[in-house]
């Protein structure tokens, strides 16, 4: 199993005599934990786990988002490699699963965990070094940054307020048309590029619910 910690971030652990320890039912995921553990290799042994808060009892999308941001973890982290801010973003962004920020919650989480994986976007200036007007239509190529719209090819064209509201991390802003598309098809466009083409199995449960409604 894989533990995202705030101090150790993701850790690999094995789990010896889950049921004769009482542990089955908290080997859940979406359950926050106080756990402990001990060994020096790759994959961890747990010695000890206590629920630390409330389940969240996510259905439908809820699920699927949740898992979206785990194959997220899990694909552009290292074990053992902190990222303290990306785990406060995933916190806040579970607890916002189903309610009314629920996608700008998930552009903040995308977004922190880029900056701490070593693919931050630059959300401040564009490319001349110039500061984001909100007003001004913007190119943005993952790993070159911001042009002004017209110039180049490639790349998703945004509104500089949609780069700013992302920058500061604005949940109001993220839930406004037309910063709130703007702000998912960027994003997925930055996530695609750095994930290498790899695919994203919560991508076929969004597509299964869509199939269901």
């Amino acid at each position: 199993m894989e533990l995202f910690t705030r101090e150790h971030g993701r850790v690999g652990a094995v789990a010896r005599g889950a049921r004769r320890r009482g542990w089955s039912g908290l080997l859940e995921p979406f359950i926050p934990l106080q756990a402990s553990w001990q060994g020096r290799g790759d994959l961890k042994t747990l010695m000890g786990v206590d629920q630390a808060g409330r389940g969240y009892g996510l259905r439908g999308r809820s699920v699927a988002c949740g898992f979206y941001m785990a194959e997220l973890l899990f694909f552009l982290t290292r074990r053992e490699d902190p990222h303290p801010r990306t785990w406060e973003r995933y916190a806040v962004a579970v607890d916002c699963l189903g309610g009314a920020y629920e996608e700008p919650a998930l552009r903040c989480f995308e977004v922190a965990l880029l900056e701490e994986s070593g693919y931050g976007l630059q959300l401040e200036a564009d490319r001349r070094g110039e500061t984001m007007q909100p007003g001004q239509r913007y190119r943005y190529v993952p790993d070159r940054g911001a042009e002004l719209a017209g110039t180049g090819e490639g790349g998703v064209e945004v509104c500089g307020a949609t780069l700013q509201a992302l920058g500061a991390a604005d949940e109001g802003a993220l839930l406004v048309e037309p910063v709130r598309s703007e702000a998912r098809q960027l994003m997925r466009a930055v996530l695609h590029h750095h994930l290498g083409g790899r695919r994203l199995r919560s991508r076929e449960m969004f597509r299964s619910l869509r199939g269901i409604q």
